[in-house]
């Protein structure tokens, strides 16, 4: 074995050392990375959870009767009782048209319908 077959070979095993540790150190980053990311979904998931079973305990659902005056629409009614119980407009229009008996959003000026929403008990 020459001089320069010796030193070929003691650089491949360091550059193959090498590599291995940053391998392993890549890995290791990468399983920080993903046990800090699982762990704030987790917290995150339990927060959420707790403030939306406080939100439950805290409030109900009432209904109330509105007048629907000239140039009312449900659009326009749900904009001002909507709650962040309810998802979107969408849905909580369809309650309102669902409490109503509604089969269309055609409302008439000088009649009534209820609306719901959500409060804090009383």
């Amino acid at each position: 074995m020459t001089y320069r077959n010796y030193y070929e070979i003691r650089k491949m095993r360091s550059f193959s050392a090498n590599l291995i540790t940053f391998i392993e150190k890549r890995r290791a980053m990468i399983l920080i990375g993903l046990l800090i990311t699982c762990s704030i979904i987790l917290s995150l998931s339990i927060i959420s959870t707790k403030v939306t079973a406080e939100r439950a305990v805290n409030r109900e659902k009432y209904v109330t009767s509105v007048r629907i005056e000239k140039g009312d629409s449900l659009w326009s009614i749900a904009s001002q009782y909507i709650t962040e119980e309810y998802d979107d407009m969408n849905s909580y229009i369809d309650e309102i048209k669902y409490s109503n008996g509604l089969t269309s959003e055609v409302i008439h000026e000088g009649s009534y319908i209820i609306v719901p929403y959500y409060a804090v008990k009383r």
